[in-house]
């Protein structure tokens, strides 16, 4: 058998409280990872080494901007602790403005840069498109015409046939009382012919009832 020296010892002692230390991870190999880098790992220099250990028994949460934006913050904040130098996401200058001399000048070099435009201008087209707009006007109007002279045709008759029943409801008794004296004279005559009444008795009678 062999005998360990003191040497051995202690680093077999760090290893093994290392080991407990970083248990928390739930992987012995992403442990002994992140060991590995720690050992190899050279203040003043940030190479992207993972030398923190991960809990990789928790569930991952999905991101968003705001995580990712504290995420940020935290590696500036960092970079910050270590001095190195930081390129910062805007809010460091002032909004730019112009004075309108400077505007002016600005939108005419803009406006003389603009190419000519290519392909045919549309003007036929769009003439076409005017004369043809009118003529629908046109034919909208006219049919508009052409119902509203329907409509008044057809409240024209139909006027006529409410007089028409209105006088025919006035007129009804005097056409009633026409109608009896004529059917009175008819049944006398037919009396008279058949020797069951004297001329002029019916007459008399019916007058009497």
């Amino acid at each position: 058998s062999t005998e360990k020296g003191p040497d051995e010892e202690g680093d077999s002692a760090r290893s093994s409280q290392a080991v407990e230390d970083t248990s928390s991870s739930g992987s012995s190999q992403h442990d002994a990872w992140v060991q590995f880098q720690q050992s190899i790992a050279v203040s003043g220099f940030e190479t992207g080494q993972i030398t923190k250990e991960k809990d990789l028994t928790k569930t991952k949460t999905r991101g968003g901007k705001l995580n990712r934006k504290r995420a940020e913050k935290e590696a500036e904040f960092e970079a910050f602790k270590r001095g190195d130098q930081i390129q910062l996401k805007g809010g460091e200058f002032p909004t730019q403005r112009y004075s309108d001399e400077e505007t002016e000048r600005l939108l005419a070099e803009a406006y003389a840069h603009i190419p000519p435009r290519a392909g045919k201008r549309g003007t036929n087209h769009l003439r076409r498109e005017k004369h043809r707009w009118h003529l629908k006007r046109q034919y909208d109007a006219k049919k508009k015409h052409e119902r509203y002279e329907h409509h008044l045709a057809r409240m024209k008759k139909r006027h006529e046939i409410s007089v028409q029943v209105y006088e025919t409801r006035t007129n009804a008794p005097e056409v009633c009382r026409k109608d009896r004296e004529y059917q009175e004279r008819v049944l006398d005559m037919w009396a008279v012919m058949n020797g069951h009444a004297q001329p002029g008795q019916g007459s008399k009678e019916s007058a009497a009832t």
